[in-house]
């Protein structure tokens, strides 16, 4: 396995980088000098809808590109770039920096309190009798006492794992994908750091959230659906 291989069936299907930072008023009120230096690209405007109890300044207006594939979201105190078409690691960050450097020359912000990686991957599985066959997909060995069975019609998993640096969340559930067509396991990442973080060590902190990620998902899966991600098996 190689350390930056791109799978040719990966279940990879949204990927989000987001910073947030003290409530800066002047993300609020000049929104739109960041939009004018994006619109070529991001030229769609989706605006958050109110909701009762919520104040509208933390809701984030969106700049998609018209296919979809990439998105922004921007609120008074945080902004995250979206794909759903993931082109590598490589790809994804230098249009995560290039949009971040926009947004930093814009605004000023040097200090962050939060930054977040996350990966969801849906996994379509055939049950076996009534049963999630997910041996076949993840490596996870729950020890349970004897009179619990480990063949499990549902699963429903959380867990935090601490980090030098940081934090990975990790969840793990059984779904019906969109169309209702196919049962799929969520295998869902979000690596976080917390604290005092400064915005101009945002490449580091993408790389460490990457390397954690990526580790773990590469221990988490089987050999047998490597091979099937990979093309070698259908």
């Amino acid at each position: 396995m190689g350390k930056n291989e791109i799978y040719k069936n990966a279940p990879l299907v949204e990927t989000v980088f987001e910073i947030r930072f003290p409530g800066e008023p002047a993300v609020e009120c000049k929104r739109d000098r960041f939009y004018e230096k994006v619109r070529d690209v991001y030229s769609k405007v989706l605006v958050p809808r109110a909701v009762e109890g919520k104040a509208m300044a933390l809701e984030p207006y969106k700049f998609e590109r018209e296919d979809g594939t990439y998105g922004i979201m921007l609120a008074i105190n945080k902004i995250s770039v979206y794909c759903k078409k993931y082109d590598g690691f490589k790809v994804f960050k230098e249009e995560v920096m290039k949009l971040l450097s926009i947004f930093g020359e814009l605004f000023n912000i040097k200090k962050l309190n939060r930054t977040g990686l996350r990966y969801i991957n849906i996994i379509p599985f055939i049950r076996e009798g009534e049963i999630i066959p997910l041996n076949h997909y993840l490596n996870i060995n729950l020890k349970l006492p004897s009179a619990i069975p480990s063949d499990f019609k549902n699963i429903n998993i959380i867990f935090v794992s601490q980090t030098e640096g940081g934090s990975v969340t990790t969840r793990i559930e059984p779904a019906i994908s969109q169309d209702c067509t196919q049962e799929v396991i969520i295998l869902d990442f979000d690596y976080a750091k917390e604290g005092d973080l400064n915005f101009n060590l945002i490449d580091k902190y993408i790389e460490e959230s990457h390397y954690h990620t990526k580790h773990l998902f590469e221990e988490l899966i089987t050999e047998e659906y490597r091979k099937l991600m990979r093309g070698e098996v259908v």
